[in-house]
């Protein structure tokens, strides 16, 4: 999808370029435009430069980085669409767990609840959230859990084509070593 926007992109300066120079003297000579990796070619690997010690460490964390992006994307990412699958069965109200926010107030938050006298275990989120103008009934619960398949699945394509591409330059710079 990258290459077709850059692709368009390409084409427009190619235009642009083209009709700016098109009553000035001679025909121009367009040459295209060098992409940096990942779009375009690699850069020649110039010999003491690429795999030094400082550049084979970076390359270890981004591998690890995108052993845990998988991992994320498997484990937070499952239980994201999970959820949203069973809201999907019992009802988009049941979707937010009041008592699920508790934690993440602060304590002085917790009191001034606890001090108007307000149980976060019975708070109606249904009705909070038609009081402020949220129609839930409109929320397409079948579509947001298949963008969230669909987006869990291309995180996990993508880390792994970038682990991939990233280990394969690590034995790269291991062969010459």
């Amino acid at each position: 999808m990258k290459s077709r926007y850059l692709g368009a992109l390409g084409g427009i300066a190619v235009l642009l370029a083209t009709a700016s120079f098109a009553g000035s003297g001679p025909t121009p000579r367009i040459e295209g435009a060098q992409l940096p990796p990942p779009f375009g070619a690699p850069r020649p690997i110039i010999p003491g430069q690429s795999c030094s010690p400082q550049y084979q460490r970076l390359l270890k964390l981004q591998a690890e980085g995108m052993r845990q992006l998988q991992r994320l994307s498997r484990s937070e990412g499952e239980k994201v669409c999970a959820t949203l699958e069973s809201a999907d069965l019992q009802g988009i109200d049941k979707l937010l767990d009041p008592k699920a926010l508790e934690p993440l107030l602060t304590p002085d938050q917790r009191d001034l609840l606890r001090a108007f006298g307000i149980d976060l275990g019975k708070v109606d989120v249904a009705k909070i959230m038609q009081r402020l103008g949220i129609d839930l009934s409109r929320v397409d619960l079948r579509q947001l859990t298949q963008q969230c398949r669909q987006s869990q699945g291309g995180l996990d394509r993508f880390a792994a084509s970038e682990l991939a591409r990233v280990e394969s330059e690590i034995n790269r710079c291991d062969d010459r070593i």
